[in-house]
């Protein structure tokens, strides 16, 4: 998806345009808008269950121990944020300036144990921006850009949160690509994400 501009909490219009459907794919093409102006485009990608090649590398890069990790709360009440259970690697907390542009942590629903593609999609985007290790807010949260790849939905057990690791090795031009990874505790892979912040 494309932020074109600010959208606000409140009422918008979404107009969804299924431009091919196969027997295993089908690819839509999605505008939001409000007070009639585009304030998004995204385009969705799905594919229907089906057997095929599969393999998975385990994620190396894992946050601290979860009994280390710290309770989150956002600076500000966002309503996405009611959503979830957030916890953050002591090491990467945002706050003093010209830390490694990392952030990690644990992320699970506060209700239920599904985890499936539209959750997923705001997992990648409940973390602060990795970004805010390197230069003070709201500089490097500002989308532009967000891809998601969701490569399993899972069904968490109650005690069992999702590990994630968000990293934004270059900032070139005003635009950073943050790297996410949200894993099961074994280390397999459940969705990554690529963000593009501006950091301008």
């Amino acid at each position: 998806m494309s932020f074109l501009r600010a959208g606000a909490v409140g009422p918008a219009v979404v107009d969804v345009d299924v431009v091919r459907r196969t027997r295993t794919f089908a690819t839509a093409l999605i505008t939001v808008r409000q007070e009639d102006r585009q304030v998004l485009v995204a385009r969705t990608t799905a594919v229907a269950a089906t057997v095929g090649h599969e393999w998975t590398t385990p994620v190396t890069e894992r946050p601290a121990p979860f009994r280390s990790a710290v309770a989150f709360t956002p600076p500000m009440h966002l309503p996405n944020f009611a959503k979830v259970r957030l916890r953050l690697d002591p090491d990467t907390v945002p706050g003093e300036r010209g830390g490694e542009p990392r952030v990690a942590g644990y992320v699970r629903p506060l209700q239920g144990d599904r985890l499936d593609a539209a959750w997923l999609a705001a997992a990648g985007d409940w973390f602060p921006p990795s970004a805010f290790r390197r230069v003070a807010p709201p500089i490097g949260g500002i989308s532009v850009d967000y891809t998601v790849h969701a490569h399993r939905t899972v069904t968490l057990p109650h005690d069992e949160w999702l590990a994630a690791v968000f990293t934004s090795a270059n900032s070139v031009g005003g635009l950073a690509l943050e790297h996410g990874a949200l894993s099961t505790v074994d280390g397999d892979i459940v969705a990554e994400t690529f963000h593009t912040r501006w950091t301008g």
